[in-house]
This record gives structure tokens, sequence and C-alpha cells, in this order.
């Protein structure tokens, strides 16, 4: 049996993850009914190309089967709002038949391998809060929730103007 490593994506690769991309934005967009729930088909033809959404030096690391097919990986952006280089983890997702063997794991240690590597001086990851096995996975690397209030603005529902 081959061991699992995890490995840089090259830049032209992106092809690669797409499919698992795509599977994220599926399970994820249910867990967010205020917004409008997309069809595959709409997500995919959004995802067509590498999504530009995320500035700054993007890193993707992944990890793949025994056959070599790509089952988790994990997505990151550094970038200097010039207060010193930050880290994000923007998106992290292991299909789901592969779950449980310690893909995530190997995936967010070589995430804040790279943070510090690097001398990031800030990093922060997204999740939700009911999703308790991203929050098991990133407290476990030494993530903790955010000191500050984090407060958001949607704009109105143009079918119930308040």
């Amino acid at each position: 049996m081959r061991t699992l490593d995890v490995e840089r994506l090259a830049a032209g690769d992106y092809a690669l993850i797409k499919p698992l991309l795509v599977e994220l934005h599926l399970s994820e967009q249910v867990h967010y009914i205020d917004h409008p729930q997309l069809p595959r088909e709409e997500i995919e033809r959004h995802l067509a190309q590498i999504p530009t959404a995320f500035r700054g030096e993007n890193l993707i690391f992944v990890v793949r089967d025994e056959v070599g097919q790509v089952v988790g990986f994990c997505w990151i952006v550094l970038y200097d709002p010039g207060t010193g280089l930050e880290g994000e983890v923007a998106e992290l997702f292991v299909a789901e038949g592969h779950r449980g063997r310690g893909i995530g794991e190997m995936l967010v240690r070589q995430a804040t391998r790279l943070f510090a590597e690097r001398r990031v001086t800030l990093a922060y990851v997204w999740t939700r809060g009911d999703n308790e096995a991203a929050v098991r996975l990133y407290r476990a690397a030494g993530f903790e929730p955010n000191r500050q209030l984090v407060m958001t603005w949607y704009p109105a529902d143009p079918s119930n103007p308040q």
C-alpha cells in the first residue's frame, strides 16, 4: 500500500481540484439558507476557471490516493496588507470516501508549516461553528477562536424592503 503524501499542485493543474471544489460548494451552500442554492451546473460554470477572488500568493497542496487521484486539497493564500505577511486557509476539502484517514490533518499541518517557514504574522481560517470536525481539526493545529468580534453586513432582501 502506498503512503499518502502532501504535494504542491503545479500552477496549471487547477483542473485536478475542480471536482472537489464543486463538491465543497455544493455541500456548504445548504448551510446558508439565506443565499441562493445554485445547481451543480452553475457552480461548475462559475468554477470553470481558477477563482480570482483570493488576492495574494495562492498555493494549493493536495493529497492523492493510491491510484493517483486527488482526494483532498488545501488552498492557502499569503498576502501582506502592510502590517506583515498574513496567511489564510482559504479552502480545505477531503472527498467524502476518504475522510477519517488523516488527510485533513496532513493538509493543515502543511499549511501551518508553510506559515512558520514564511514567518506569517497572523493566519486564519473561516468555518461554521457547527462544523465540529473542522473546528476540532483547526484547534488541533493550533488555531483558536478569534478574540475579536466579527460582524457582517448583508444587503437587504429586495423582496422584503425594510
